[in-house]
């Protein structure tokens, strides 16, 4: 009977730690993933000098986003509103990652530029840790851009 006691123990054990094993390789590759689109949606924001309402970079970060299979928790997006994030649309569809517009800055040269602060959230896709996780800032990954120019 202590045998069988035993041999039930270490099962559990090992079921546990293949479990935990399982669950940061997956978090591993979620943040992976995450911090490719962060890269990729802030340069589509530089390059078109931070017009978030252009539909040539929201179309192209739109099918950037699909191709990598990055989709953010609807949770997460709701809670970045509520701090005061305007969460980025492509024909009605949330493309997961959400910005706040600094106000505008004037340099020594009287040269007007702004900078962009952005959040993208990593998705664990499992349903009850996700909807208990996607409030918590460590799932949330935060850029920014450089400095954009103003013109007037």
């Amino acid at each position: 009977m202590r045998d069988a006691i035993g041999g039930y123990f270490n099962l559990t054990l090992l079921f546990f730690f293949i479990i935990l094993v399982s669950a940061l390789i997956a978090l591993a590759i979620s943040y992976t993933r995450t911090y490719r689109v962060k890269n990729n949606v802030i340069s589509y924001v530089e390059k078109y000098e931070g017009n978030m309402d252009n539909k040539e970079m929201l179309g192209s970060t739109f099918s950037y986003i699909k191709s990598v299979g990055y989709k953010a928790n609807s949770d997460s997006i709701n809670a970045a509103t509520r701090q005061g994030y305007k969460c980025a649309t492509y024909e009605g569809e949330e493309l997961g990652w959400c910005y706040k517009k600094n106000s505008v800055s004037t340099s020594e040269d009287n040269e007007k530029s702004v900078t962009v602060d952005m959040v993208f959230f990593v998705n664990l896709n499992i349903p009850f840790i996700n909807r208990i996780f996607s409030n918590i800032s460590f799932f949330w990954m935060n850029g920014s851009t450089s400095t954009i120019p103003v013109f007037d």
